[in-house]
């Protein structure tokens, strides 16, 4: 009886090395804790990673060291798609692979007694990064009232220490995604505007990798998409898990989770992919934005090859 005990031991643990040993590693950098790279939290907690192959490392990084990460080859994905086609159109070698989100997931939120837009002239806004896509997109969305020449734009590191300056009343007003921005509605701050109701194509949230990656690595680049690809459905067909996953992962009551999903949904890409012409549409807003003449064209800046392949497989 000893003997087959040991011996099913044995064999458990042969078969878990034999499975860590099988699983390749995988290091993806969103660029905030919040909810904005929602699918890759889930993938790596659901185990959609692990039922690709992949031993996946999620690590936090500001947008500016997850871009140098990636091109010096210690990650092999960021999440921030927006701010890294800026030092794409400059000859940076990275590509956007799929995209969540391609319009802002981004509301700007103020203290209780800012109840419009037109009260934050002369006033300070925190915003998370440091001029990344987040600050454009807060002047874009602040130019409809006229206000984008009247504000201080500040960098809160995060959206995380956005919403805690907002709370302990040292920043007038800030940029903050799910769950900060539901949470600071819930908690009587005023929500102003939902950048996203105004910037119809500017891609956020997303998979963006090196060209050398989709070169040599295509299938564990595929699989890594996969994964990411499955843990969307997943999100979109079952919705009551989701929302436990958001309350599990937040501590957040059940009523608030639902809310913040909604919120995610309303912003994602049904898609995952772009066409050329939202690409250039962004590549446009570069340009006018930096003031600079751009040769760069939308395929030196994009490749969803991989997962418009995944999608058209299973049938989408």
């Amino acid at each position: 009886m000893r003997l087959t005990r040991n011996l099913f031991i044995v064999v458990s643990v042969l078969a878990f090395c034999h499975h860590a040993a099988a699983q390749e590693k995988i290091r993806i950098a969103p660029s905030s804790p919040g909810l904005s790279a929602w699918p890759i939290h889930l993938a790596a907690k659901e185990g959609f990673f692990d039922r690709e192959g992949l031993r996946a490392e999620v690590i936090v990084m500001r947008t500016n060291t997850g871009i140098a990460a990636l091109v010096t080859g210690s990650v092999d994905f960021i999440t921030a798609g927006g701010t890294a086609m800026r030092p794409a159109v400059n000859g940076a070698p990275i590509k956007m692979v799929l995209n969540v989100n391609k319009r802002p997931d981004l509301w700007i939120v103020a203290q209780k007694n800012i109840p419009r837009l037109e009260d934050l002239r002369g006033k300070i806004i925190g915003v998370g990064g440091s001029w990344g896509t987040q600050f454009y997109h807060v002047l874009e969305a602040l130019k409809l009232s006229g206000v984008d020449k009247d504000v201080q734009l500040v960098s809160t590191g995060d959206v995380a220490n956005g919403y805690l300056s907002l709370q302990q009343g040292t920043m007038p007003a800030v940029a903050l995604t799910p769950p900060y921005n539901v949470l600071a509605k819930r908690q009587g701050y005023r929500d102003l505007i939902r950048t996203g109701d105004f910037i119809t194509v500017s891609p956020t949230t997303s998979l963006v990798t090196t060209k050398e990656k989709l070169e040599r690595e295509p299938q564990k680049l595929r699989r890594a998409i996969g994964a990411v690809v499955k843990a969307v459905e997943f999100a979109k067909a079952r919705k009551a898990e989701m929302v436990q996953f958001i309350a599990r992962q937040y501590r957040m009551e059940r009523d608030m989770s639902e809310a913040i999903y909604e919120a995610l949904m309303e912003t994602l890409n049904p898609t995952l992919w772009l066409t050329d012409q939202e690409v250039q549409i962004e590549i446009n807003r570069i340009a006018e934005q930096t003031k600079m003449k751009i040769a760069a064209k939308p395929r030196d800046l994009s490749d969803f090859t991989l997962v418009r392949q995944i999608l058209q497989e299973s049938g989408r």
